[in-house]
């Protein structure tokens, strides 16, 4: 039976667990996320897991904990972090709840969305539609990055970019979101899954919203800043760029980094950076958008990228990987701002794998930089593939970044 409520006001906690039994591994996360929080009769699991989990069997464990009345969103994850732990290797499994007395949270799911990024977006938009969500509802969107491993072939991706053109063609309007490409590993040996409710599917698309007494706000945590001058993209077909500036894209970016990188170590490490403010303006984080190289042609000299929107004639800069960890706390200040006395009670956080210290070389591991800053406050993190936030007026897929999400209640 789930616990009987003893408070109107919501409840939050988080747990983790290394256990290679899946079943077991669900048991002791919530148990460690109920040590500080209880239930009340609405909840909502954030559960994640990398790929050596059954999630079915997840699942069952936290709701012998737990009871049968909550309901799961997540998706496959590399690596986890808390305000004591961070692990991207090994089996990891975990997250953090949110339950409050009164209905706050709706879940959607679309399947089979490979080749059809753009109509998924757009049905997944109307069925949010048709069941009369209140307008001011913030938005999730956890999707599956890989649609092929490299076990099955040459690795591809399903595409953000189409996805959030469908949402909006249907929906209109962007309201605040955050979401998250989900990632196995960083080789992509494995496949990922994605789950809302009782859902669980490769390939697939889940969508939650939040309104009612909880409200989600976002900040991004960037991490680049421009190396030089602008440079357009001169020939590109969909995620792959040929040409900058009439030249073959690969042998470009190799003489901006002075030949210090060979072609085969540009995946995960070149960055391109468009400019959504003010061309020649002091240099602005929250103005731009990170596209990182996934892969490379080499016979071809091109960069496969993550996402399709760096189309023929977009300005782009070469981006060098500089977090400041300074940076973080204002970060986080201003995200606290936008909350208007309401009271903070889980935070979530979408952190691209590439930003860890194994993978960037930088010494101190900024996740946790990132959860010491909110102090008391509850905090999960994962590792992404793409992250997806509000950038000005828009919606974007985003690659080495951090989305911060801040959930607060009246």
């Amino acid at each position: 039976m789930i616990a009987e409520s003893v408070s109107t006001k919501s409840r939050a906690g988080v747990g983790i667990s290394q256990k290679e039994n899946s079943f077991d591994a669900g048991v002791e996360i919530a148990n460690n996320a109920l040590a500080n929080g209880t239930l009340n009769s609405e909840t909502l699991f954030f559960l994640f897991a990398t790929p050596h989990h059954k999630t079915d069997d997840l699942m069952r464990g936290i709701r012998s904990v737990m009871g049968d009345d909550l309901k799961f969103l997540g998706c496959t994850t590399t690596g986890s972090v808390t305000k004591d732990f961070i692990a991207y290797s090994g089996t990891l499994a975990g997250g953090g709840f949110l339950s409050s007395s009164t209905p706050f949270y709706r879940l959607f799911f679309e399947e089979s969305i490979p080749n059809r990024e753009f109509e998924a977006g757009k049905s997944i938009a109307r069925k949010i539609q048709d069941n009369g969500v209140p307008g001011d509802s913030s938005i999730l969107l956890f999707y599956d990055s890989i649609k092929t491993t490299s076990t099955e072939g040459n690795p591809e991706l399903n595409l953000a970019t189409p996805m959030l053109e469908g949402f909006l063609e249907q929906y209109t309007f962007w309201p605040t979101i955050a979401g998250i490409g989900s990632w196995s590993e960083i080789h992509i040996v494995s496949p990922c899954l994605v789950w809302a409710d009782k859902n669980v599917k490769r390939n697939a698309l889940a969508a939650c919203t939040i309104s009612g007494n909880i409200k989600m706000d976002t900040v991004i945590m960037h991490g680049t800043r421009p190396m030089g001058g602008y440079h357009t993209i001169t020939k590109a077909e969909g995620n792959v760029i040929f040409e900058l500036d009439g030249k073959p894209a690969l042998d470009l970016i190799y003489n901006l980094l002075g030949g210090s990188v060979a072609w085969e170590d540009f995946p995960l490490f070149v960055t391109l950076g468009v400019n959504n403010g003010d061309k020649f303006g002091e240099f602005n984080e929250d103005d731009y958008a990170s596209r990182l190289c996934f892969a490379i042609d080499s016979e071809r000299k091109a960069l496969i990228m993550f996402e399709t929107d760096l189309t023929p004639g977009t300005e782009v800069q070469l981006m060098r990987r500089d977090i400041d960890f300074k940076y973080i706390k204002p970060q986080v200040e201003k995200l606290m701002s936008k909350i208007e006395g309401r009271k903070p009670v889980l935070a979530l956080y979408i952190d691209c794998l590439g930003r860890v210290s194994g993978f960037s070389g930088i010494p101190e591991e900024e996740s946790l930089v990132v959860a010491e800053a909110l102090g008391d406050i509850p905090f999960f993190g994962i590792f992404s593939g793409v992250e997806i936030a509000n950038v000005g007026q828009h919606v974007r897929a985003l690659d080495w970044t951090g989305v911060l999400c801040l959930f607060s209640e009246k």
